[in-house]
């Protein structure tokens, strides 16, 4: 963990100030609200990467689900997957993204809570594994929808590519971070036995859609999706 920071720091130092011609350029971040955004989808994504690792392990290790059952305790976020897909092109430009990222943000606060709080023992599926599993689905589905219309309309036709390659690389750092954050969290906890150190985990990813919610909310304004003057139409008017 503290080789990898050493290196994630490095990397940025050598990319922010020696490069010439670095991976991520600086007017990328000069787009209005989008450094505040890097910062809470990297949370939102660590937060992710924490819940679908732990809550497999969870509902294998201590609710005792076999391959067969994990499926089935993990379709409910399948379905709603491609509920949300299907109808989101009605829905993005009803609502400002602020909203649909306020709900998406509360989503992936009760997601995790809901492990972090259910008891161990009796049947917990439907009070406790089913609400989170359709809470987990509506938090990253319109977060990853609203977020990347976002950052690829803001970008020139010539980065396009630039900005398929800021969302992967947000999703892979960010859930590569938490990660080893839940790992410490878990490995560190280890006494206080086997469900609670998980729990421990969910609290941490509590703690990180918490904290994106007030990043969302404080510093980022993401309006309605609607046909508008692309990134290359408005430069050209400007000149």
């Amino acid at each position: 963990m503290v080789i990898g920071v050493v290196f994630l720091c490095l990397s940025v130092y050598v990319e922010g100030w020696v490069a010439e011609a670095p991976l991520l350029p600086p007017e990328l971040f000069k787009i209005k609200y989008m450094k505040p955004l890097v910062l809470a989808l990297l949370l939102t994504y660590g937060g992710c990467g924490i819940y679908l690792l732990y809550a497999t392990n969870y509902m294998s290790e201590i609710m005792g689900g076999s391959p067969m059952q994990l499926v089935a305790w993990w379709s409910p976020a399948a379905v709603g997957g491609c509920i949300i897909a299907t109808v989101g092109g009605f829905v993005l430009h009803l609502l400002p993204g602020t909203i649909l990222i306020a709900i998406a943000s509360v989503a992936w606060i009760i997601s995790p809570l809901l492990f972090a709080l259910v008891p161990v023992g009796g049947q917990n599926f439907w009070p406790y594994v089913f609400p989170a599993m359709v809470c987990c689905t509506i938090g990253i589905d319109i977060t990853f929808n609203v977020t990347n219309i976002f950052i690829t309309t803001s970008l020139p036709a010539r980065q396009q590519g630039l900005a398929g390659a800021l969302i992967n690389s947000l999703l892979q750092l960010g859930i590569a971070i938490a990660l080893g954050l839940a790992d410490i969290t878990v490995s560190q906890t280890a006494d206080q036995g086997v469900a609670q150190k998980y729990k421990n985990a969910f609290w941490l990813e509590v703690g990180l859609a918490g904290a994106a919610l007030v990043v969302f909310l404080g510093f980022v304004k993401l309006d309605k999706a609607k046909s508008q003057a692309t990134a290359d139409e408005k430069s050209v008017v400007q000149l």
